[in-house]
């Protein structure tokens, strides 16, 4: 089937029923065309600005005519416009565009950086750009940018554009670039256009966006700070969403944003075991943005652990949470989960357990919190007015943190071992329901097999025979039930049950 015929009646066209040789032919085809089509939009939109033919059809601007004729937002009809009012100062790039050898993206990446051009319209030529590479102390950059950054497998920029155009032909049948970029009377801003045009062939709009701004580096040097390293536009949004999730939105400077990402890399790797629900050592299954997610909370919890934040409100920032230790200690009670749920509702006005930034959640979350941390106790009266508080005490403290780092080597929930540092301590026993905090009474897991223990599918037990942790799990993986070693001790023998 032809293309011309396909786009008469879009919809009729049954796609399942294209062999897979039309399919690999069309899909190539039918980009380039949508790729004219943009550019067409683009150059048509131009005439409405120049003639004033929105501002006529009663429009403020010919963004907003555009924003309102179709359904795309503002922003995307005003970046349109001035892509328009771009091109026509640059017939060769336009021409580029029309004929569809680059994208909307690429061309407005290019129109962009032509833009920042100093002296544009002052002569180009090899010698006058290494000079001026020389001058600001950096390589010949229009030569090695010219041909090429080195590709995934070792070759230049050129060799990629050789492959990409199939032909078959050697090396040398490619136009020197040189005399692509520079020719007779070649403005800079026209070599400019043509190297990023050359680039273009073979590179996406984001790396040519990497280029331009290497370009611009060049260019301009230091003359003027660019947004992507102003730190005073950076912005950061956290707020509590409806649902009792918080939502994130921001955006960083360069050397910021570069050192949260590589925080962020370093423990966001997939990690074999990582969220394993049957004590097996297999592929981590997260995605890569929740493993994102968990390296960040650890990020946050790490800092707020180590005691060097800032006091607010008078005390060390951590996570505060208010239940009530009757209700706490129901929940944590695994033969009387239920029991007494509701009992002394009298004076709770925020719900069975709340935190000052977030309100009510449940007192599970609240169980799991509690297992490692700072307990104050606050006696309350029946309209839940606080009427003496008690001395804070650390649950877990310091010197047996140290004796279960070292029993356990880290999370002790078998497949997973995560390090020591990444885990909490966790009461087999509640201290609510009077377990002790001592070694016979902990096991360190880290966050994710610390939720897992908690919704009570497995167990968790210390041996008496080797004074080790033992997990138990649910019928569904063992129908036995036999108990496993924790992970550090993987290769010990079970004992019977």
């Amino acid at each position: 089937m032809d293309l011309d015929e396909m786009l008469i009646a879009p919809l009729d066209v049954a796609a399942w029923q294209l062999a897979d040789a039309e399919l690999l032919r069309l899909i190539p085809a039918l980009s380039l065309r949508m790729r004219q089509l943009e550019a067409l939009r683009v150059r048509l939109m131009h005439q409405v600005d120049q003639r004033c033919v929105a501002e006529q059809a009663g429009a403020s601007s010919p963004g907003n005519w555009l924003a309102g004729a179709t359904t795309m937002t503002p922003g995307q009809a005003n970046k349109i416009v001035r892509l328009g009012r771009g091109l026509a100062e640059h017939p060769e790039v336009a021409a580029s565009f029309d004929a569809g050898r680059t994208d909307y993206d690429q061309v407005r990446v290019i129109v962009e950086l032509l833009a920042k051009v100093p002296d544009g319209d002052d002569p180009a030529g090899l010698n006058a750009a290494t000079k001026a590479g020389e001058s600001s102390g950096e390589p010949d950059d229009t030569q090695t940018e010219a041909d090429g950054d080195a590709g995934p497998n070792g070759d230049d920029g050129e060799g990629d554009a050789h492959r990409a155009d199939g032909d078959g032909a050697e090396a040398a049948d490619e136009p020197d670039i040189e005399s692509v970029i520079f020719g007779p009377d070649v403005t800079r801003s026209e070599a400019c256009a043509r190297y990023l045009l050359y680039a273009a062939r073979t590179e996406d709009s984001t790396t040519l966006a990497r280029r331009a701004k290497a370009l611009d580096q060049i260019l301009n040097g230091d003359k003027k700070k660019s947004d992507s390293e102003n730190a005073e536009l950076n912005e950061f949004y956290a707020s509590p969403g409806l649902g009792g999730r918080v939502h994130l939105k921001g955006h960083l400077d360069a050397a910021s944003g570069e050192a949260l990402l590589t925080a962020l890399s370093a423990l966001s790797k997939p990690r074999p075991g990582a969220d394993n629900r049957d004590g097996q050592t297999s592929k981590d299954q997260r995605t890569p943005a929740q493993r994102r997610a968990d390296a960040l909370t650890l990020i946050v919890r790490t800092y707020l652990d180590s005691g060097q934040a800032p006091s607010e409100g008078g005390e060390r920032p951590h996570i505060n949470v208010f239940v009530d230790a009757d209700d706490l200690a129901a929940t944590t009670d695994d033969h009387h989960h239920e029991r007494d749920r509701h009992r002394h509702l009298r004076g709770r006005r925020r719900g069975p357990a709340w935190m000052p930034w977030l309100g009510p959640i449940s007192l599970d979350l609240a169980a799991q919190i509690s297992c490692d941390a700072d307990i104050t106790p606050i006696a309350m009266d029946s309209d839940g007015n606080p009427i003496d508080v008690g001395r804070t005490t650390r649950l877990i403290p310091r010197k047996l943190r140290r004796a279960l780092n070292s029993r356990d080597c880290g999370c002790a929930f078998p497949g997973c071992g995560r390090p020591a540092a990444w885990t909490e301590g966790h009461h087999i026993q509640h201290w609510s329901n009077g377990g002790p905090t001592n070694l016979s009474n902990l096991v360190l897991l880290c966050r994710f097999h610390h939720t897992t223990i908690h919704r009570g599918d497995w167990t968790v037990h210390i041996s008496k025979d080797d004074s080790h942790p033992w997990f138990t799990p649910p019928p569904w993986i063992d129908p036995h039930r036999r108990p496993l070693p924790a992970h550090n001790r993987r290769n010990q023998l079970p004992f019977a049950a």
